[in-house]
């Protein structure tokens, strides 16, 4: 299912909440309404609003520091706005107990740790926590829940193997299949293909693509390459100095004009032949007067 954005508009002083394509139909399951968060006095996220459409895919784009990952732990509520409320499934994530956020929501933080000798079955183990009281034992709906788990992130042979002794596409397989045993609808990434080879890169977008195609998981991911941004996510938001620059579909938001503007980036846009993608072929940094007349 493709959900397509439409640009976001601005009402006087207030960004207006973008809209996506059919969310006229379904509520959106995750918004942030006018978030704002400071650091030192100065805005890492400046009055962000916006809506996610249930079963979509967003990547959140933007320069290093300019608030992306900011924005993604307050929609996880790893971190707390200044001003603004989050909403999850209409309902304000700060008045929510933990375990019911935990139910819903799955986030994987930057490079994420573990203890030290843990093997990759105890980890997504771990994903059931939500579900289970201290004094609950383990059931089989719970072992059948993380063999699925395992299964579907192509991990369950590696099920007994310490996570030290993995590769880096390996864990974060093992960290995704940990998120899925949670149960949730909803997955947040904080760029999961930092440190990885193409390759692996290219392995952990299509789990992360298969899990939104056959199990209707919305995705919320923050990355850093445009060309897998664009290639991936029905959605791009970016970001420069805390503020939505552009949010719309990847053949809208990646153009030579905004990338000049987001990144101070100077590049041909070209589009891929196979998927009808845009793909970014960077130049240099830009020069005013580059991007003139380009869309």
């Amino acid at each position: 299912m493709t959900n397509a954005s439409a640009p976001s508009t601005t009402t006087g002083n207030r960004t207006a909440i973008p809209t996506i394509a059919g969310s006229q139909h379904s509520a959106p399951v995750l918004q942030a309404d006018r978030l704002t968060v400071k650091y030192s006095g100065m805005p890492a996220v400046d009055d962000i609003s916006l809506e996610i459409a249930p079963g979509s895919i967003t990547a959140v784009i933007g320069p290093n520091g300019c608030g992306k990952s900011t924005l993604l732990r307050l929609l996880g509520r790893l971190a707390s706005p200044d001003a603004g409320t989050v909403l999850l499934d209409g309902v304000a994530i700060s008045t929510l107990p933990t375990r019911e956020v935990a139910k819903k929501l799955g986030i994987l933080p930057q490079s994420p740790q573990a203890p030290e000798g843990m093997t990759v079955g105890d980890l997504v183990s771990r994903g059931r926590d939500p579900h289970r009281r201290w004094y609950d034992q383990w059931s089989q709906g719970d072992e059948a829940v993380v063999y699925d788990a395992l299964e579907r992130t192509g991990m369950a042979e590696f099920a007994d193997r310490q996570l030290d002794s993995l590769s880096g596409g390996q864990r974060q397989r093992a960290w995704i299949a940990m998120a899925l045993a949670q149960g949730t609808d909803i997955l947040l990434l904080d760029e999961p293909t930092t440190f990885l080879d193409v390759v692996h890169q290219l392995d952990v977008l299509e789990l992360v693509t298969e899990l939104h195609r056959d199990h209707g998981i919305t995705v919320v991911m923050v990355l850093h390459d445009l060309s897998m941004a664009a290639r991936y996510a029905d959605r791009l938001i970016a970001i420069h100095a805390g503020r939505v620059v552009a949010d719309g579909t990847p053949t809208e938001v990646v153009t030579p004009r905004t990338m000049a503007e987001v990144f101070d980036l100077d590049c041909e846009v070209i589009t891929d032949s196979r998927t009808g993608r845009p793909i970014v072929v960077p130049i240099g940094r830009a020069t005013t007067g580059d991007t003139t007349g380009d869309n």
